[in-house]
């Protein structure tokens, strides 16, 4: 049973509900959010694209095959249901395109995670492609860009490319043209200190250690030091396939990862649907719950504000929350391929100036927003 408190809030229709279950949630009217869509953001050379060339079916057109395979025993697929996140296997249909992630480094250049052309391509905050790549041959085997996920930016600038069903995370150089290291055993999956099982999300900590979310085939986070040595693991067991928890340190598919100014790690329980909050050495602090199905989570570079974002893919949204308990702050987005809505939202990060960029898997784009002009400074810290 819920209690409800509506408070009437001038400017914005907000109500706040008191939930038993120790969150409080915060519903807002559907808006912007106080922020704006830059229009015609990024700019792509000719011959360069996300994705697909030819873009995917629409949402609605994805939803009647899927409807169409499940009538004939063919299975979903993995495709949303009208009403939310839906999936009936948590690796989704086989064909992904679009771009799976987003990282940004110090000097506020926006690295793409691409299921297209080019794995890699970085841009500057005017939306200028200024390096692209990471399609080199690596220990015997090319960068699949159809599968990889995500990857991220160490503080001396290294790109780290996560190819996923390759078991593997490779570490390029700045210019993406030099192979530095490599995390995991190409092809070949496990538990143990030199095996991966479709990992997922990863961070890199100043002393250059790294945490790697080992989430679609495993469930555990693995922590290791800058020379891809082993130092511990956090999960249920041996953190394996069939290891799925719900306490402190459990995982059901953990996801994706953003770093606090004390280097705090927020790690993605993806199908728990909350946040993981641990020390820089990957000892347990709390938790995070709220409405959402986070599949990513960011915090500026800076990481001394009081807030973090989600990339939410129960509703196709961008929230805007608070680090401490949860709270939203800000929101906006819908399902679908029209300014400010989402198809299956999958990457965002925040820039040193407060733009947030948020990037989908099947709408096959990333979007840039600004505060706008006279909006509330509600929640900024």
């Amino acid at each position: 049973m819920r209690r409800a408190l509506a408070t009437l809030l001038i400017g914005a229709a907000v109500v706040t509900l008191s939930v038993l279950s120790g969150f409080s949630r915060t519903v807002f009217a559907q808006g912007d959010g106080g922020y704006t869509l830059v229009a015609n953001w990024p700019h792509l050379p000719a011959a360069m694209y996300f994705g697909l060339k030819e873009p995917p079916p629409p949402p609605a057109e994805r939803d009647a095959q899927a409807a169409a395979r499940r009538a004939s025993g063919r299975g979903a697929g993995g495709a949303r249901g009208p009403g939310g996140a839906g999936q009936n296997n948590a690796m989704g249909p086989t064909n992904q395109p679009g771009i799976s992630g987003l990282a940004i480094d110090q000097h506020d250049h926006i690295y793409v995670f691409n299921r297209g052309v080019k794995p890699v391509m970085v841009f500057d905050t005017d939306g200028n492609l200024i390096l692209s790549g990471a399609d080199q041959v690596i220990n015997g085997k090319r960068i699949n860009p159809s599968w990889q996920h995500s990857g991220g930016v160490d503080w001396d600038g290294n790109v780290y490319v996560i190819e996923r069903d390759a078991h593997r995370i490779v570490k390029l150089s700045p210019k993406l043209d030099k192979f530095l290291m490599q995390l995991g055993t190409t092809n070949e999956k496990g538990d143990d200190a030199t095996h991966f099982n479709l990992p997922s999300g990863i961070a890199t900590l100043h002393n250059g250690n790294i945490v790697v979310t080992d989430g679609y085939g495993n469930n555990r986070v693995v922590l290791f030091d800058k020379n891809g040595k082993f130092i511990k693991q956090v999960g249920k067991g041996a953190g394996g396939p069939t290891d799925k928890g719900t306490g402190p340190g459990e995982w059901n598919l953990p996801h994706k990862i953003a770093v606090d100014a004390k280097e705090n790690l927020y790690i993605i329980d993806r199908e728990g649907h909350r946040l993981e909050v641990f020390d820089k050495d990957l000892n347990y602090i709390r938790e995070i719950r709220n409405d959402w199905n986070p599949w990513d989570v960011n915090i500026s570079r800076k990481g001394t504000e009081s807030f973090g974002w989600i990339a939410d893919h129960k509703d196709e949204r961008v929230l805007k929350f608070n680090l401490a308990d949860g709270k939203i702050l800000a929101m906006w987005g819908k399902q679908g391929w029209g300014p400010s809505e989402f198809d299956w939202v999958h990457g965002i990060v925040v820039d040193s100036k407060g733009a947030v960029y948020a990037a989908d898997t099947y709408g096959q784009r990333i979007q840039k927003f600004v505060r706008s002009s006279g909006a509330s400074t509600a929640g900024q810290r």
